[in-house]
């Protein structure tokens, strides 16, 4: 998977409209989270079937890109409700070097 990127410093990936679900997406940030050189990520999730449910283990993965500073990720148009920001936002506060943070939850 991503994680075997070990040198990856940037990540543009878009994947609107693809049946994305939450436990997808959890994944993804279980693998993500190896990446641990990453400056600059850049998701577009929108136009998916994101619930919240795994949203947290999204985050999490995230937070251990501890290189980060530029964190841009799309997931309008999902199934999220408000209840699993929380978790979602505990894991990407580990990420102490952003400089740049754009969310999009339309």
């Amino acid at each position: 998977g991503i994680g075997w990127c070990s040198k990856l410093t940037s990540l543009h990936l878009g994947l609107s409209d693809n049946e994305i679900t939450g436990k997808h997406l959890g994944y993804f940030g279980a693998g993500i989270g190896w990446c641990t050189k990453l400056t600059s990520l850049h998701l577009n999730f929108d136009h998916n079937q994101i619930t919240g449910k795994h949203l947290g283990h999204f985050g999490h993965g995230i937070g251990w890109c501890s290189k980060l500073t530029s964190l841009h990720l799309g997931l309008s148009d999902n199934e999220i409700t408000g209840k699993h920001l929380g978790y979602f936002g505990a894991g990407i506060g580990w990420c102490t070097k952003l400089t740049s943070l754009h969310l999009n939850f339309d």
